[in-house]
Formats: C-alpha cells, structure tokens, sequence
C-alpha cells in the first residue's frame, strides 16, 4: 500500500492530481491526503511518514520550498516531486538542493506526470527490495528517467532533459575552479554516465572547456572548467 500526500492550495488542481495517481496506481494499493497548507503538511508527515509528496510552490503563508526546508529541521526526509506553476531559479534552485525526485511545471500533461510517478515508482521498488543497490540499478533510474523527461520544445538533444541539465548546472556552480566528470556527479546525486552526456554537451555548446590530466597510473582524466 502506497502512501501519498497532495499539498496543493487549489481544489480543483488537488483533485484532477488525485485523479491522476488513481489512473496510475491501482486505488486498492493507494491511499492519497490532501492538504492546502505547508503547516498541516508538516504535520501529517511527522504522523504518517508518506511514501511520496506532491507539492506545490506557492502555498499559503509557508511556500513549499520552505517546508522543504522544516522536513530538513524535523529530521524528516520524504520523497518529493514539485508540482509547481514557479518558472524561477531561486525556487529550482532550492527544490533541486533539498534533493526533490523531479520538478513539473504546471500547466502538465497526463504523460509528463505519469512518468514523474513510474520513475517514482521504480526506484521506490528497487530500494525497497535490496539493502545495497548496485550501479546497474541506479544507472537504469536516472538514464531511464532522462530518456523520459524529454520535451521537444526545449531543444535538447535526444536523451537530455531539461530538469537533469538544471541540476547538472547547480552542481557545477557549486564547484569551486575545474572538476571532474566524477566531481559532478558526486554533487549532483547522478550516475557518471548521466553527467558524462550532460558534461559533452556543454562541452559541444562551448560552455564547458576542457583538458585532460595523466596520472602516473591508470587512466588519463579529462578536467572541466566552466567557461566566463
């Protein structure tokens, strides 16, 4: 049995997203709470500990990458997809460093929002099937989950998203002069595979340069720098 609270101030919007998981997931394995305000949302989180949040930005009072923040203060650490009409870097910024699954922008589509739960969905299963995982598991949720977030209005090459190009670029200002491929993905959360195609193509686009340093063993490591 799944678990989900939808923290949506609008009725209307919180019922067709309720509409939406019932399509999805079947309603005898789901059970959805719905709330209006980041206050009861805290509190229903602390009572139920849900398996998935769906949350808004703009809430009432307290904005949801504030609660975002309080979870942090209540040692809570939910899974949470941002279901939010909040276009903004700031906004973006902090969803993707308190570490939400993916981020929609509203108005979305029924398939936009069916892949954000499968992806869910999927790597909800694999952690909760094993103690470890292995490479090849986390490589098959975010490669997966790249090759699904596609938008042919974005421009991206076949295989990018923008969502995962936005976390790859708020890893990157986050590190300090050049970098690895390695580098990246350890503060992005990502598989060396997904950042290495992120990474190429800022290379290709001639925001990244690049060179490659020798190490006296082992292989030769190609170091970023992030061109002015």
């Amino acid at each position: 049995m799944l678990t989900i609270l939808i923290v949506e101030d609008d009725p209307m919007v919180s019922s067709i997203n309720k509409q939406y998981l019932m399509r999805i997931i079947k309603p005898e394995n789901l059970t959805v709470y719905q709330t209006a305000t980041a206050n009861k949302a805290l509190a229903i989180t602390k009572k139920i500990s849900p398996d998935l949040i769906l949350l808004d930005v703009y809430l009432p009072k307290t904005s949801g990458t504030e609660l975002l923040e309080q979870f942090i203060q209540h040692n809570l650490h939910p899974n949470v997809i941002m279901l939010s009409a909040a276009k903004d870097s700031t906004n973006i910024n902090m969803a993707l460093k308190y570490g939400v699954l993916d981020y929609l922008l509203k108005p979305f589509s029924f398939k936009r929002f069916k892949e954000a739960i499968e992806h869910f969905l999927k790597y909800n299963e694999v952690l909760q099937k094993n103690n470890t995982v292995s490479q090849g598991e986390l490589d098959h949720i975010f490669i997966t989950q790249d090759m699904n977030n596609l938008n042919d209005e974005t421009g991206l090459p076949k295989g990018l998203s923008d969502f995962s190009l936005t976390k790859i670029k708020t890893a990157i200002s986050q590190l300090a002069g050049e970098f690895s491929n390695q580098d990246v993905a350890r503060q992005s959360k990502l598989s060396r595979i997904t950042t290495k195609k992120y990474l190429d193509y800022l290379e290709r686009t001639g925001k990244l340069s690049t060179k490659v340093h020798y190490l006296k063993v082992g292989r030769p490591i190609k170091i970023y720098k992030l061109n002015k």
